[in-house]
């Protein structure tokens, strides 16, 4: 009944993307782009590394630890004191926090992506399992008795492990999302203080 029930969760969370191994109810975007966060055209000349104080403000934000409120506040206090070309400067953080989000989005993935390879082989393991169980008898004796004991142990063990992943899953199917909302809520900061600051 375990190995049954494992199946039913694990088709139930049956992933929303053409990779098998992509475990999350969530949708599967590889990959950020600056259209889906940036209104308007982008200015996508300079490069944010040869500027010190948007690197160090980059660097600083882009950790998956730091809050929204947070990071917020470090782009309200370099949206204040940058002055020289301050709409350009704004933009080149803006794509410098865009590209470290969607490596470190891209580090959560392959590690999700990972667990719903491991997810696959546990439930496969669980369902043959559970079809060896179902062949002998539960009132059989001798070794077949032996056998179907280690079998129900073996079965029970897998599918707790499969459960327990499962529950880290669905937890860390949420950490890339948290990641784009939070990416969200700078880049709409960055780019109300460039068009506050912009000429005309």
């Amino acid at each position: 009944m375990l190995g049954a029930l494992v199946i039913v969760l694990f088709a139930g969370a049956a992933p929303r993307s053409e990779d098998p191994d992509w475990p999350c109810q969530q949708r599967l975007v590889s990959h950020l782009t600056p259209a889906t966060y940036w209104n308007g055209p982008l200015d996508e000349q300079g490069n944010w590394q040869a500027d010190p104080e948007i690197a160090e403000l980059v660097h600083r934000l882009a950790p998956r630890r730091v809050k929204t409120e947070e990071g917020l506040a470090a782009i309200m206090n370099f949206a204040k004191t940058t002055s020289e070309d301050r709409p350009h400067r704004l933009a080149l953080a803006f794509r410098g926090l865009l590209e470290e989000t969607d490596r470190e989005r891209a580090g959560l993935i392959e590690q999700l992506r990972q667990m719903g390879r491991r997810q696959r082989e546990l439930a496969d393991l669980v369902a043959r399992l559970a079809d060896e169980l179902a062949a002998i008898a539960p009132d059989t004796t001798g070794e077949d008795a032996e056998k179907r004991v280690d079998l129900k142990q073996r079965h029970d063990f897998t599918a707790r492990n499969f459960e327990e992943i499962q529950q880290t899953i669905r937890y860390a199917c949420e950490t890339p999302v948290a990641l784009d909302a939070r990416l969200g809520v700078w880049t709409r900061a960055l780019q109300q203080a460039a068009i506050a600051a912009a000429p005309g």
